[in-house]
Order: C-alpha cells, then structure tokens, then sequence
C-alpha cells in the first residue's frame, strides 16, 4: 500500500496551526512565503521565521518569548522525549508555543531537535506558560486518562516529559457510484467524541486528511483514541481554495453528516475497511456577503467558517482579501443538502477583534445566496490576579505554614473565561464562546479579549501546590431602574465570590479581582468498593467536596470535585482550608458532552449534591498547608441514621 502525500499531525501545535483563526492570521505572511509548499509540509519541517531552525544542538534562544521584566528574569525549559516503553527518542522536533501566544507574537512555535538520549533545552524564556509538543510521524502525544488532555503548560525551570505512543490509523477505498476506484480525492477522519462517547471540550475538532492514490485507496496515520467520522471530497486543506473542490462531500459509508457512522479508533490499532461510495448528490453554493461596520477587514482579513450544525466538524472556510475594498462577497461550493452553521472572525495580532452572530443555514435542493455576515466588536474583559499571603486579616500565619513559600509567578497563572452556560437545544455555539485563556503579566493585570455578547464564568488554573483561590469578584451589578453603568464598568462592593459576569458586544470590562493566597491545602486516596464485584465501576466515580459551613453555601469556589481511577486513587491540590463533607458518586454527564459538568456550577444541582453529602456526613478538616495523602471512601458511602 503507498503512503500517504498528505498527513497532519494531532498534536497541541497542530491543532493551533490548523484552526481557522490561526490561518486567517497567518493569511498574509502565506501569500509571500511560498505558500503552496509550505502548505503540503509536514508539521516538524515547518519553521518560524523567528524561530531557529531545528538543530542537534538542544538549545532554541530568543524565539519564544519577548524581552525579559526586571521581576522575571529569565529561565530555562529542559525535558525529553520517549517512547511507548520509556524508551528515548532522537531527532524528534520538539516545538514550544507560549501559551499566550496571540499576545506575544504571531508566528509558528520555536523548535529544537531532541538529542541521541532524547534530551532537548529551551532557553532565555521570560515568566509565563509555555506548551510543549514533539512530533513524530505516526505517533500522537500521550494524553491524560482521567482528563483527556496533554500535560502542560509547563513553567521555566520545569522539566518535562513527553511521551508518544502509536497513533491509530483509518483506511479504506472510496469509489465512485459505479463501483471504479477514484483517484486524487481528499479523505478526512474528524474526531467528534472520546472512546467513552463524551465530546471533546475543544474549540476545534481534531482532524487529519490523505488523498486517494491510483487504487481509491486513502491510509490515514497518527490518530489520537476516539470515534471519528470520515469523508471524501468538499473542504480540504488546500493552499488557496478552502471552500470546496465541486463535489459535496459523502460520509463513510455512503451518506450525508446525518447518516454517518463513526469509526473507533484506537491507539496502535489499524481500522480497515472503511470504504466511501460516493453518493451524487447535487453540490450547492452557499453565498453571501460580509459587513463591517468600520469598513476595514484588519490587518489579516476575514476568515468565514461553515460547520455542520452543531458541531467542530468543517464544511469549509473562505477567507476575504484584507485589501479588498469593493469585493466583500463570500461563497462555499460543493455543499450537501443539510443544516450547516456559519460565521465570520477577523483576528489581528492580540486574537479575533470582530464577529459576526453564529447564522444556521439550511440547504435544501437548492443555493442559498444573499446571506449577510454582519461584524460587531468583541468584548474584553479585564482584572486583577492578587497574591497573598497565607494570613488573613487580624491572624497570624498558621505554624504548619512557616517556610511554605510559593514559587508561582502572576505570569504563571491561567484565567479563563468560558460560556456559562450552554445554548438551549437547538441553538448555536459559537466557536469563540467555547472559552478564551490569558495569563496575566508581571503585575498580575489581565485581559481576556474575543468575548462575544452573553454570560461567562471566570476560572484560574494554578500550578503551585502552595496556593488555592480564595476568591473571585467582580463588579456588583447596578441597581434595577438605574442608569445604565459605563461600557468600561469598574467594580463596586464585590462579593465574597462573584465568578460570573455578563458582557455586552463591544465592551471592555473591568474590575475583575482574583485573590489567590498561599497556604493551599492538598488530599489524596482511595475509593474501595463494598461489593468488590463493583470494582469495575470505580473510574465511572468522582469523589467530591462540599463545604460544610453555612457561609460557603453558595461558594461555588468551595465545592471541588475529582475523577477516581480504575484503581480507585484520586487526587486534589490547591484546596482552600475549612470543612468539608466528602462524598464518592457516579459521573453524571449531559448528552453528548465530554467531562462531565461540575455539579458546583448550578445552584439546583449544587443543592443536591449538599443534600446527598450531608446524608453521609463524612467530614473533613483541612488545616492551612496541610497534606493528606492516605484518606479512605468506600462506595456506596453509609448514610447517617
């Protein structure tokens, strides 16, 4: 069997590489820099031309972060990469990408080439979060069982370890109505769930593409677990046409988005077999215009995304010319009959700056033209991370935490805002609502831009075991029958814990406080099952912890929450101190989602999760620094009598 021309990679940089925001980025520098070769390249032999090229040498300088800041000198990121047995892989391409990348610069990731004993170095990065990734053809980077992600980001100073296993691999033969191998057609594999069936929590599906060779024969390689759908024709990665080649696409084994069958895939394992007839179906055009109420595009034009409704997977995306000052049309070609959601973005150097309202399109035996894209400026949203200390107001420090000093750097820290809340069935996801990331800079101020209209909630990640969150506020709202605040709102008596606001097109939010204090607590141990026969079911279990006092009700910073795995170990870190009621359940996921959703994040829900903790009544103290690393469950939990 041939190999495959065309393979992409799964990998965190790939994944960045290939999303729609990121190309229309990369639109203008593509148009100078050879694009159509660069374009059938694989992942490791791309390069910056602001990073250095791959080399024996295990040291990238000077590309990955811009210039240092008195309070954060800067440091190195050291590791290696290996293999399925933890054996050590040479010459793999290590690439590392600021995890804020869209404020520092845009480009491609700086890479190094590992040595003889798998060893690479980064140097001369300033404070911040970095992610890394290494790519070797056929295998995909070792993800986390309990989380479904790759490890990371990483600090300065870290020292990583980057496994890669055997990718999986789908292939098959597509043919035309009368049974003839086709040659020359793009084929795409599109992962739209997790071996268990959740949807991944990503902004972007993973997907991977070959073209058929002169047999119809496609061989997909480098898959990460999961189910996939797969189809012929239509969008493909192309260096200029990215709304269709003229034939709608057709779904393994032969039908519409609608009718497809997903495929499992698995880690080292061939799916064989999967063979596309495709279908005639008439190819329509999908067409309209594009409105922007300055009348500029950016600096990098607009990129026009269709999906198949309601989910990641692409149907094709158009870009406009940022220089076009009297062609402002859009059009798909090669589109099934079906329902399909549409929308623009025009990203510039610190992400996308303008979005249009997510449109459904319904295609049904006919074009659909006329269609108006109308830009509207993005939110932002800004604040404060404050750190402090382990003491609070009027007490001293606690004795377990003398000499327990935190490492962690306001640079370190990772503040998200995410959709609140999911769309009613029915509605439409924006790709921007999924959520957006930033970390702050050297004083802890932040900004978290590209918000769309509508309700977010605010979450920081830490990586010091030394600290947890002790609260979130943002600005109280104006009273009812007031004037309406400012657009630039700033915040006025806060609440104890106030993580999700609301956000108007266009305005820049302010006011945000994130008080993260040393003296973070941690717990670790096991759930044994009372009916050993059920010890199956343990890595369906999260063990959870509800706060016992009466003022942290409705704290949902308070409520924690961690999977169990298949031998039972859980883990918490960064743990605010106080009392808790601990409580072992089963997982309980919505349709069609991937994690399941924190029971914290409702009121009726965390309700009911106090309700059945309070009925079991096991509690626990955690102290200020305190350690525990042997605490014991059994499932079902005894309830109090």
């Amino acid at each position: 069997m041939s190999a495959p021309r065309t393979q992409r990679s799964e990998s965190f940089v790939e994944t960045f590489v290939q999303s729609p925001l990121f190309r229309a980025a990369l639109l203008l520098l593509l148009l100078t820099a050879a694009p159509a070769a660069r374009a059938q390249q694989p992942p490791q032999q791309q390069q910056s031309a602001a990073a250095p090229a791959p080399q024996k040498a295990q040291t990238a300088t000077k590309a990955a972060a811009p210039a240092p800041t008195p309070s954060a000198p800067r440091a190195s990121l050291t590791g290696h990469v290996v293999g399925d047995s933890g054996e050590p892989l040479s010459d793999v391409p290590v690439a590392l990408l600021p995890r804020n990348a869209w404020a520092r610069r845009v480009g491609l990731p700086a890479t190094v080439s590992a040595d003889e004993n798998g060893n690479f170095r980064f140097e001369n990065l300033d404070a911040g979060l970095y992610e890394v990734s290494a790519s070797q053809p056929g295998f995909v980077p070792e993800t986390d069982p309990l989380t479904g992600r790759q490890p990371g980001p990483y600090r300065p100073g870290d020292n990583v370890t980057v496994r890669l296993v055997k990718g999986g691999v789908v292939t098959g033969t597509v043919t035309d109505g009368q049974g003839q191998p086709v040659t020359s057609l793009n084929v795409r594999a599109v992962r739209v769930h997790d071996l268990d069936g959740g949807t991944p929590n990503s902004t972007y599906a993973a997907s991977a593409e070959d073209r058929t060779d002169d047999r119809g024969v496609y061989r997909i390689y480098g898959l990460r677990p999961g189910l996939y759908v797969v189809y012929a024709g239509g969008y493909g990665y192309t260096p200029f046409n990215y709304a269709g080649y003229g034939q709608a696409s057709t779904f393994y084994p032969s039908g519409t988005r609608d009718m497809a069958a997903e495929v499992s895939v698995r880690s080292g394992q061939e799916a064989g077999g999967i063979d596309i007839r495709l279908r005639e179906d008439p190819a329509r055009r999908v067409s309209g215009t594009v409105e922007s109420p300055s009348g500029a595009f950016g600096e990098f034009g607009v990129g026009i995304n269709l999906n198949y409704a309601s989910t990641a997977v692409p149907a094709g995306t158009y870009f406009v010319n940022p220089n076009s000052t009297t062609d402002r049309s859009f059009y798909f070609d090669a589109v099934a009959d079906g329902e399909y959601d549409l929308q623009a973005t025009v990203v510039g150097r610190d992400g996308a700056t303008l979005a249009s309202a997510p449109q459904r399109v319904s295609v049904r035996g006919a074009d659909v033209t006329g269609l108006r894209l109308a830009l509207a400026p993005l939110a932002s949203a800004s604040g404060t991370v404050r750190f402090e200390p382990a003491a609070e107001a009027g007490r001293p420090a606690p004795e377990a935490c003398k000499g327990v000093r935190a490492s962690q750097l306001p640079q370190e820290t990772l503040v998200t805002a995410a959709a609140a809340a999911r769309p009613a069935a029915g509605g439409i996801l924006s790709r921007l609502a999924v959520a957006q990331s930033v970390t702050p800079d050297s004083s802890g101020a932040f900004t978290v831009r590209s918000l769309e209209g509508g309700r977010y909630r605010l979450s920081v990640r830490l990586f010091d075991e030394a600290l947890y969150v002790r609260g979130i506020e943002t600005p109280a709202p104006a009273p009812k029958g007031a004037a309406a605040a400012p657009q630039r709102a700033q915040a006025t008596a806060p609440a104890a814990a106030r993580d999700v606001f609301d956000v108007k097109a266009g305005q820049q939010f302010s006011g945000l406080l994130v008080r993260v204090a040393e003296g973070a607590a941690s717990l670790a141990g096991t759930v044994a099952a009372a009916d050993p026969a059920a010890g199956a079911a343990l890595s369906q279990l999260r063990v959870h912890l509800v706060p016992q006092e009466r003022e942290r009700v409705e704290d949902a910073l308070r409520y924690y929450e961690a999977p169990v795995a298949a031998d039972g170990t859980f883990s918490f870190k960064n743990l605010a101190p106080g009392r808790y009621l601990v409580l072992a359940r089963p997982s309980v996921a919505e349709a069609g989602e991937g994690a399941p959703r924190p029971a914290a994040l409702d009121a009726g829900t965390r309700a009911a999760l106090r309700r059945e903790a309070e009925s079991v009544n096991a509690i626990l103290d955690l102290q200020p620094c305190q350690r525990t690393n042997d605490f014991a469950l059994r499932f079902p939990q005894p309830t109090k009598q």
